[in-house]
């Protein structure tokens, strides 16, 4: 399963208030490893101000449902305002992973410098195919119809 968090952006909030908001979002009571959504503000920062998660969303997986966190700038951000529906559960409380989208350009330096100080957080291409479409199982492992042969002994 799947949560959706749509979080307006710049200019209803800076690049860095806009990754506060997610960390608050993301996290409480029980959360493990906090201190590396903190540390990784700058480099999360850039990702923002770059609109990466406008288009690919950043997705947490770990502890309850994939959630997939899409930033609104422009207009769309003024628009909509800073409300953001409280998540169920906590994504952060266990073992989780963050997955960033980033720019083919500045990938190699993200990735270096996450690694350095936020090793839960991932990145990906914004220009390979969704995380989530990749992990899609495939039509035939899902189970399509169930054909049923009423013809049972020839017909009698």
């Amino acid at each position: 399963m799947r949560v959706r968090r749509d979080l307006s952006s710049i200019p209803l909030r800076s690049a860095s208030e806009t990754w506060e908001r997610i960390i608050a979002l993301v996290t409480g009571p029980g959360s493990r490893d906090v201190g590396q959504l903190s540390s990784a503000t700058g480099v999360i920062a850039s990702i923002i101000t770059d609109e990466h998660p406008a288009r690919r969303a950043i997705l947490i997986e770990g502890v309850g449902p994939q959630l997939r966190i899409y930033c609104r700038f422009g207009m769309k951000a003024v628009e909509t305002g800073a409300q953001v529906d409280a998540l169920m559960w906590n994504p952060t409380a266990g073992n989780w992973t963050m997955h960033l989208p980033c720019d083919d350009e500045n990938i190699d330096w993200v990735k270096k410098s996450l690694a350095k100080c936020a090793p839960r957080i991932k990145v990906f291409g914004v220009a390979d195919a969704d995380r989530a479409q990749e992990e899609e199982v495939p039509a035939e492992s899902k189970g399509g119809p169930i054909l049923v042969d009423w013809n049972i002994n020839g017909g009698l």
